[in-house]
């Protein structure tokens, strides 16, 4: 029988392997030394430094936020309407990947070897984010259980507009909005209150138009 730690919750639904797991000293009111992945990554002496803890107590690394805000959706008559949104603080155990290609045009080279690029831009960011709905005492919105955050993950999905993110994760590439592409949820075979989710997303920049008239 697997136990029943994140790491092997991970390599069961995701095939993400975690080797290692960062366990803070509760004794001694610090934390010990990171050893083997985690060398060289910054220890904060005092806990209450963290942006977020969970409700062990333990950090949270790296929390994703959807923005309280008006946003777009249908409603039943496929009508166009404002729809407020509260902050939702994604669940802590989710990993996000982040992928982006360039806007570019290749000319083969007649008689030569390779090719001729011609830079045009960027492409979006293509970011998908993994997780599971786990029970989370910690969870600020008091979505607490596995059904209370699946239904509010749903309640984004439904939005026809972008999200606006926050998170280090996104700052760090200058990513604002996602427009949710699609959102999966998958049971786990001997852990019933336990799922997994799936977010596709594109980055999503906001584009203002002024328009001239000549009247």
């Amino acid at each position: 029988m697997r136990n029943y730690t994140i790491p092997n919750l991970f390599l069961d639904a995701f095939g993400l392997k975690v080797n290692q797991l960062y366990r803070p000293e509760i004794t001694k009111g610090y934390p010990d030394k990171p050893t083997g992945l985690f060398t060289g990554m910054e220890i904060v002496e005092n806990i209450n430094e963290s942006f977020e803890t969970s409700g062990k107590g333990t950090p949270i690394l790296f929390p994703v936020i959807f923005s309280e805000g008006n946003y777009k959706r249908y409603n039943d008559k496929g009508e166009l309407v404002n729809k407020k949104m509260g902050d939702f603080r994604l669940p802590i155990a989710s990993v996000v990947s982040f992928r982006r290609d360039k806007i570019m045009s290749q000319t083969k080279i007649n008689g030569g070897r390779g090719s001729v690029k011609e830079i045009y831009g960027f492409d979006d960011w293509q970011v998908t984010i993994n997780g599971f709905l786990i029970p989370d005492s910690s969870q600020p919105q008091g979505f607490i259980n596995p059904l209370q955050q699946e239904k509010e993950l749903i309640k984004w999905d439904d939005l026809a507009s972008s999200i606006e993110v926050f998170g280090e994760l996104f700052t760090l590439r200058k990513i604002k909005n996602l427009t949710i592409k699609g959102v999966s949820f998958e049971p786990m075979r001997g852990k019933p209150n336990i799922r997994t989710f799936t977010i596709n997303a594109l980055s999503d920049e906001p584009i203002e138009l002024n328009i001239k008239s000549g009247i």
